[in-house]
């Protein structure tokens, strides 16, 4: 996999229009209490979360687009586009979703793929799964394009994270360095998790199996990660898991994004990377971890920044 023929970049995102804060979700409150009984809401550092307030399709072809334009690749020189999304935004897209997908941005001549069943870690298998499409060698370009949204606010509220809607888009490109690269990437099982019976320990044991797994098969430690990019879980719940994986707090990029997004799904990873970016600048020979929580999974990609 360690190849460096396949740039990764122009990440873009787009979250939903409206800005809310938890409050405005009627009866939040009696919802926080019933998810984490006795704990103070204020102490996850969410602020406030995005919400669409039509459908989806407007938001994936935005950020296409914006990763085309920033790529300056026309839409007829993409081979693929691979979508990601968690099980229960898949249930509520319309049958034909990737041909609407398709015809709003002009993908003519490119084939969709539909990456679920793994939760908020779908989209690191699209990644893989992408990358994978260039055993072909006729591939030149390949979208990858995560989603995810909750149309009843009440959904939202969960005793891990508070759920918003985005959605983020980057290219895979031959013979372009891009921003990153894939060096590599693993996805590991929690059986009980899968089933709602998850633990602390269950959930630190597919945790670092998916990070021993890629920092092994990179030949790399932990201690050369520069920035991690995973999802915005509740603050509490972050610094445990960086712990519990001996990375330090300051190492892991999302309280702002967290405090102004909420938990976007599958997106989160492509919108902290974006956002580190734009603030900080990914750089080349350095490491980065992109990383997905989730019930019953535990995804992890290792990128080198090429930028």
């Amino acid at each position: 996999m360690d190849q460096d023929d396949i740039g990764i970049g122009s990440f873009a995102y787009a979250v939903g229009e409206q800005e809310c804060k938890p409050a405005d979700i009627a009866g939040f409150d009696a919802l926080w209490q019933s998810v984490s009984p006795n704990t103070d809401f204020a102490a996850m550092g969410c602020e406030t979360y995005r919400r669409m307030p039509g459908p989806a399709l407007p938001y994936v072809a935005d950020t296409v687009r914006h990763t085309l334009a920033d790529a300056g690749v026309s839409p007829a020189e993409v081979s693929h586009i691979v979508f990601a999304t968690s099980d229960p935004t898949l249930a509520r897209l319309p049958h034909d979703f990737a041909i609407r997908v398709i015809d709003a941005v002009g993908l003519t001549g490119c084939v969709p793929h539909l990456l679920s069943f793994q939760r908020c870690c779908s989209s690191q298998t699209a990644l893989r799964h992408g990358r994978q499409l260039f055993t072909d060698p006729r591939v030149r370009n390949v979208l990858v394009v995560a989603l995810d949204f909750t149309p009843d606010d009440r959904d939202r509220v969960r005793n891990y994270a508070l759920f918003s809607d985005g959605a983020a888009s980057c290219l895979l490109t031959r013979g372009t360095p891009g921003l990153v690269r894939l060096v590599a990437s693993s996805i590991h099982v929690d059986e009980g998790g899968l089933r709602g019976r998850d633990s602390i320990l269950s959930r630190k044991k597919v945790a670092d199996k998916a990070l021993a797994a890629v920092l092994e098969t990179s030949g790399r430690r932990l201690d050369q990660i520069t920035k991690v990019f995973t999802a915005n879980l509740y603050q509490p719940l972050m610094l445990f898991n960086s712990a519990a994986a001996g990375i330090a707090p300051d190492r892991v990029h999302y309280v702002e994004t967290l405090a102004a997004y909420g938990h976007c799904g599958n997106t989160d990873w492509m919108i902290n990377l974006a956002d580190y970016h734009q603030k900080t600048g990914i750089v080349a020979g350095q490491t980065y971890l992109a990383q997905a929580p989730a019930q019953g999974f535990h995804a992890c990609s290792l990128l080198e920044g090429s930028a």
